[in-house]
C-alpha cells in the first residue's frame, strides 16, 4: 500500500506532543512492513522533501496549526499525482487532513483519534465547580458505558449543537470525522466517544492501539531494586494531566515518606490563573519547595536517564487517550501509578504491571504511590512485568498487523463522494 500520514506534528521540526511520537512510530512500522510511506508535516523553517529511514518526509513551512490543513494541500497534490496514495491517515485534532479529504474524496481517509478539542477544553480550562460538573456530565453521556436513561439522545444532540456553535474547531473536527472511511481510536473510551459524540456508526470504528518500539537505551535501564525515593511526573504540566491532583496528594505522601522527592519532567503550561504550573506548585506547596524539581522538557534520547533515577512514575491524568510516556516508563522497567481515566487501564494490568487508581482522586493516588515507595520488591516486579507487557502487546508485528487491517477495511468500505474542493 501507499500510505500518506498528514500531521502538523512530526519530529524533529514539530514534535510538540504525543501525536508526533505516534506518527513517527506508525510511519516507521508501516515502512518496515514493506509499505510505501510518506509523511506531510509542519516545519517552522523549511519547505523540503527528503527520505529518512525509508520514509519520504514532506515538510511544509507553517507555524499556525489551524492553517496547516490548507497549507499541506499543494504538497500532497504534487506527490499524489507523482504516485497515487491508496489511503490517507490524519489526526482528528485540528483536522489536519481536512482539505485533502475534501479535494480527494476518492482516497479513503483513516481518522486517527488522539483527544478531540472538545475534551481538552473541558479538562484544561476554567476548573471551577460548574466546569467540573460539565465534565462529569459529558463523561457520563459520551464516554460512559453504563445503562442510558430515556432522553439521553436528545441531550446528546443538544450538547453537540451547543459545542458546534461555541467552537469552530470542535465543529471542524466533527465534520472531518464524518468524511472518514474508518475512525481509529487507540482506546475503548474513544471508540465510545466516536460513536456517541460524533455519531459514527459502529461498523466504521476500529480499536487501534498505538505501536511502541522502545529504543535500546530504554531496555537497558536496569530493572533492579532502586531506592532513589524520587517520584516522577512525566508529561506536559497541565490540568488534564492531573498536575493539580498530584499537588493535592503530595502532603500525604511526604507525611508517609519524609525522604521523598518529586521531579516534574515536561513542558510547563499555565494554570487557569495565568501562573506557570511550576510556580503555581511552589506557591501551593511552599513548605515542600526543596523537594520539587522542574528540569523541563528532556530530549527523548536522554529520557532513559530520567527514568533510571526514578522509583515511581505517576500519570494521574483526569483522562488520557493512550500516552506514550506511560509506555516509555513501562519499557524502562519503572513502577507506574496511573489513573483509570482512558487508555492506561488497557496498557496496565492492575497490581501486575503497575497500579491503577481512581482518576481525579488525590487520596487514591497518594495511597498508590506510598504503597510502592514502601515496597521495593513490588516496584522491581512491576517494572519487570511492565517491560514484558510493552514488548509483547505493542510491538511492530502485533500493532502493525492491526494497522494494516484498518487500512484495508478503509479501502474496502470507502464510498467516494463528489469532490467539493479543487
Amino acid at each position: 500500500m501507499r500510505i500518506a500520514f498528514i500531521s502538523f506534528e512530526y519530529p524533529p521540526d514539530s514534535s510538540a506532543g504525543g501525536i508526533a511520537t505516534y506518527v513517527a512510530q506508525a510511519a516507521l512500522t508501516m515502512t518496515r512492513r514493506g509499505h510505501s510511506v510518506e509523511v506531510f508535516a509542519a516545519s517552522p523553517t523549511r519547505n523540503a522533501s527528503l527520505t529518512n529511514q525509508g520514509i519520504v518526509e514532506n515538510w511544509i513551512c507553517e507555524t499556525n496549526r489551524s492553517h496547516f490543513h490548507r497549507s499541506v494541500l499543494d504538497a500532497f497534490s504534487t506527490r499524489h499525482r507523482f504516485a497515487p496514495f491508496d489511503v490517507v491517515e490524519g489526526p482528528e485534532y485540528f483536522a489536519d487532513a481536512e482539505s485533502v479529504a475534501q479535494a480527494f474524496p476518492d482516497i479513503p481517509l483513516v481518522l486517527k483519534m488522539h483527544t478531540p478539542s472538545v475534551m481538552i477544553g473541558m479538562m484544561n480550562f476554567n476548573p471551577g465547580i460548574k466546569q467540573r460538573i460539565r465534565w462529569a456530565v459529558w463523561q457520563s453521556l459520551f464516554i460512559g458505558h453504563a445503562f442510558e436513561p430515556r432522553g439521553t439522545q436528545w441531550l446528546r444532540r443538544f450538547l453537540r449543537q451547543r459545542e458546534d456553535r461555541s467552537s469552530p474547531i470542535v465543529r471542524l473536527e466533527r465534520e472531518h470525522a464524518s468524511r472518514a472511511a474508518i475512525v481509529a481510536p487507540p482506546c475503548v473510551d474513544l471508540c465510545t466517544v466516536a460513536r456517541k459524540y460524533w455519531d459514527i456508526s459502529a461498523d466504521r470504528v476500529r480499536l487501534a492501539p498505538h505501536p511502541y518500539v522502545p529504543s535500546k537505551p530504554f531496555l537497558e535501564v536496569p530493572v533492579t531494586r532502586t531506592d532513589t525515593n524520587v517520584v516522577g511526573f512525566v508529561g506536559r504540566l497541565e490540568r488534564r494531566k492531573g498536575i493539580e491532583v498530584l499537588a493535592a496528594a503530595i502532603p500525604t505522601i511526604v507525611q508517609a515518606n519524609p525522604r521523598v522527592r518529586f521531579r516534574f519532567v515536561g513542558t510547563v503550561l499555565n494554570h487557569a490563573s495565568g501562573i506557570p504550573y511550576d510556580k503555581w506548585l511552589l506557591r501551593r506547596l511552599p513548605q515542600y519547595a526543596d523537594r520539587l524539581a522542574f528540569p523541563g522538557k528532556v530530549p527523548l534520547d536522554r529520557m532513559h536517564e530520567v527514568y533510571a533515577a526514578i522509583d515511581v512514575c505517576v500519570f494521574p491524568s483526569l483522562w488520557e487517550n493512550f500516552p506514550n510516556v506511560c509506555l516509555e516508563a513501562m519499557a524502562a522497567g519503572r513502577a507506574v501509578v496511573a489513573s483509570m481515566g482512558g487508555g492506561m487501564r488497557e496498557m496496565i494490568v492492575d497490581r501486575e504491571s503497575g497500579l491503577l487508581v481512581q482518576a481525579g482522586n488525590a487520596e487514591s493516588l497518594a495511597r498508590g504511590v506510598i504503597s510502592l515507595l514502601e515496597s521495593p520488591n513490588d516496584r522491581q516486579q512491576f517494572g519487570m512485568n511492565a517491560r514484558q507487557r510493552v514488548l509483547a502487546a505493542y510491538n511492530a508485528d502485533v500493532i502493525g498487523a492491526m494497522m494494516e487491517a484498518v487500512y484495508r477495511d478503509a479501502i474496502r468500505l470507502h464510498q467516494p463522494a463528489a469532490p467539493t474542493g479543487r
